[in-house]
């Protein structure tokens, strides 16, 4: 009886604006770090896409309970959905801790992190988008390999970040803060990186 309903195509378009809100996100969070002005201002419109990322999350996991027929596994579309809210999250907790610490001069290398975040989150919404289209899906695994690539990158940034902190610092309360930053945004792009994991699995069930 199932081979005769419906998919319901609405998950996929609820990944679409959830990815895009990803985007959305972090270049805002790009922008507070070139641009620290109004930070408590822009740390709001943060939490407000954030928010929104919630609600697409919420709407995903309700319609699993609904839906008879769904464009792949649940098993997959849960994860799928829970890790693209896990990158929002790690935005949004970078967001707050540099207001929360009062970040003056923000360091080199986290600009260089969020740099590649951003990168990474769009490669994450062109794969998300590609998962429509079968005929696509080469397209989206290449998106995997480059965020993929990101990641190893952030991770080499963060070590160089971490190395530099406790070589040429003595503050403890301004390490502390740093090695907080920096961790919560290299996180971001660990989230891309699982999100990346669970689009390659997809893919390989449905060739």
């Amino acid at each position: 009886m199932r081979w005769f309903l419906p998919i319901d195509s609405r998950f996929l378009e609820i990944f679409d604006l959830a990815s895009g809100n990803i985007v959305q996100a972090v270049e805002l969070f790009t922008r507070m770090l070139q641009e620290p002005k109004e930070l408590a201002a822009r740390v709001e419109e943060l939490k407000a896409l954030e928010h929104q990322g919630d609600r697409y999350t919420h709407e995903t996991l309700a319609r699993l309970n609904t839906s008879f027929v769904t464009p792949f596994d649940r098993e997959d579309i849960h994860a799928l959905a829970t890790k693209l809210d896990d990158i929002l999250d790690a935005v949004d907790a970078t967001g707050h801790r540099l207001l929360l610490y009062g970040v003056g001069q923000v360091p080199d290398r986290l600009v260089q992190l969020a740099e590649l975040l951003l990168a990474s989150a769009r490669e994450v919404q062109k794969a998300v988008v590609a998962l429509h289209d079968p005929r696509r899906h080469k397209e989206a695994l290449t998106c995997c390999v480059e965020i993929n690539r990101l990641e190893n990158e952030a991770d080499q940034i963060h070590r160089d970040a971490l190395a530099d902190l406790f070589a040429n610092h003595r503050d403890p309360v301004e390490i502390i803060k740093q090695k907080d930053l920096f961790a919560f945004l290299e996180e971001g792009t660990d989230r891309c990186e699982d999100v990346a994991n669970i689009i390659e699995t997809i893919i390989i069930k449905a060739s």
